[in-house]
């Protein structure tokens, strides 16, 4: 890989994580770290990056909580797409398959029929892009990548201060 691929990547993948960081901050979430260049660890494939959300003591059989967490697994991928101008589909671009399939298996449990949950998460996707492209949003969004690329690994505390900076509660 050359150095601007690298590079690339680490945009894109800094944008990523970010994007799932701030709609779990919005969603009342805290995001305990945020890295580049995640590892395999027991739950999760080595991936290219990381963000570990804390919804705190919550019930996660409750669809109000599936709710927030099928957002935070789809807005990765938004954030991504906007940044990239490019509407590709979750389900289809290898590197969100992942979030696709989180998201598809934690609405399982609200919606059974497969045809059905695919529809409710594509319009989940442009309800997000439409939100997540404007403001306070995607200043939050741009200002965390930025934090992230240049640090690599960004702490609860690191991340806290940015997203309040842009995303006052």
């Amino acid at each position: 890989m050359n150095q601007d691929t690298d590079q690339d990547d680490e945009t894109l993948t800094s944008y990523h994580e970010a994007g799932h960081a701030v709609v779990a901050h919005s969603l009342g979430a805290t995001v305990d770290s945020m890295q580049l260049w995640g590892e395999a660890d027991d739950w999760l494939p080595e991936r290219f990056g990381d963000c570990r959300v804390n919804w705190g003591p919550v019930d996660p059989n409750l669809d109000w909580q599936r709710q927030r967490e099928i957002m935070t697994y789809l807005a990765g991928p938004v954030a991504e797409m906007i940044y990239r101008g490019e509407p590709l589909h979750p389900a289809l671009y290898g590197p969100w398959q992942d979030d696709w399939q989180r998201a598809m298996a934690t609405c399982e449990a609200i919606i059974r029929d497969p045809q059905q949950r695919t529809l409710l998460l594509e319009k989940i996707i442009v309800s997000l892009h439409q939100h997540l492209q404007n403001e306070p949003y995607w200043p939050a969004i741009a200002g965390l990548a930025d934090e992230l690329a240049a640090h690599e690994m960004l702490e609860a505390d690191q991340v806290a201060e940015t997203l309040e900076f842009w995303l006052r509660r």
